[in-house]
């Protein structure tokens, strides 16, 4: 019988990334320890703090991967307009979450949820995003510098009132969607026109 294959490094640590989602997806982070996690994947402790030195760093890899297919999963057409692009956008984010619900709550209210290796990554996606979308809506000078604020304010609307529907179940996921699109409406789109077309 041939020997098993030895993983790359890229392949064990998405096979550690797969164990951790799985195990953060069934109890709290506070109840979750980086040797749990070993025992789990079948591999030392010192492996695992090789590829995550932290149990935030770990959930924060898990939590950008995941975050990561929200790009993947928006509709392929092209958007009539920069505002339809995000109301796309927007529906994958809560598809996301939806399916996600586990990691959303150790994401944001965990004692780990406002660590820098779990925060950063995705802020900075959203800052990526941000640009992509103030340069398709032409934006320049100082009415680009306000509505960078107010996207950023209204990224952290969205989280709140993503938890309040989908987790808390406050209001309905279309409320909540009329009521982001709303706000961004009102913060972002008082600087910058949102209804130019998306294409080049």
């Amino acid at each position: 019988m041939p020997g098993r294959q030895r993983m790359s490094p890229a392949q064990r640590r998405e096979t550690l990334l797969d164990v951790g989602a799985r195990v953060f997806a069934q109890r709290s982070v506070e109840d979750v320890s980086m040797e749990d996690v070993a025992v789990e994947a079948g591999v030392t402790r010192r492996l695992l703090y090789h590829y995550f030195p932290t149990k935030a760093e770990f959930f924060g890899a898990i939590w950008h991967r995941a975050h990561a297919a929200i790009a993947a999963s928006v509709a392929p057409r092209p958007p009539a307009s920069v505002r339809d692009g995000i109301d796309q956008a927007l529906a994958a984010f809560f598809d996301f979450y939806e399916a996600n619900i586990p990691l959303v709550i150790v994401a944001n209210r965990s004692s780990i949820s406002a660590d820098p290796a779990v925060r950063g990554p995705i802020d900075r996606d959203f800052a990526v995003l941000c640009t992509v979308i103030l340069d398709a809506a032409q934006a320049r000078g100082a009415a680009r510098r306000y509505a960078e604020v107010a996207f950023e304010g209204w990224i952290s609307f969205v989280r709140s009132t993503a938890l309040a529907a989908l987790v808390d179940g406050r209001m309905s996921r279309a409320q909540c969607h009329r009521l982001c699109m709303d706000a961004l409406d009102a913060t972002v789109g008082a600087h910058v026109d949102l209804t130019l077309s998306s294409s080049p």
